[in-house]
């Protein structure tokens, strides 16, 4: 078992903000270790940064390694709850 690299995300994960977080995204995944996301500190989720978390853990089992969100605000597990991704959260 490889030891895990944490990212914590803050504020407001919308559209607004997409192209930053893909690319900060890519950045954790080239860590060596699984991803663990902190979303405790998220103010706000859209769909555009379900996509994006969706699309980061498919990116993640495709290099071999665990995807994990351990940590998420009331906000973010409200909208992973609702589309029915509530089993992202561990």
């Amino acid at each position: 078992m490889s030891t895990p690299h944490a990212l914590r995300l803050d504020g407001e994960l919308t559209i607004y903000r997409a192209q930053e977080l893909r690319q900060t995204l890519l950045e954790a995944l080239a860590q060596p270790g699984d991803l663990q996301l902190d979303l405790s500190e998220v103010s706000e989720l859209d769909s555009s940064a379900v996509q994006l978390l969706l699309a980061t853990r498919l990116d993640a089992l495709a290099a071999g390694k665990q995807f994990a969100i351990p940590a998420a605000s009331e906000p973010v597990r409200q909208v992973l709850d609702l589309m029915g991704l509530d089993a992202l959260l561990h």
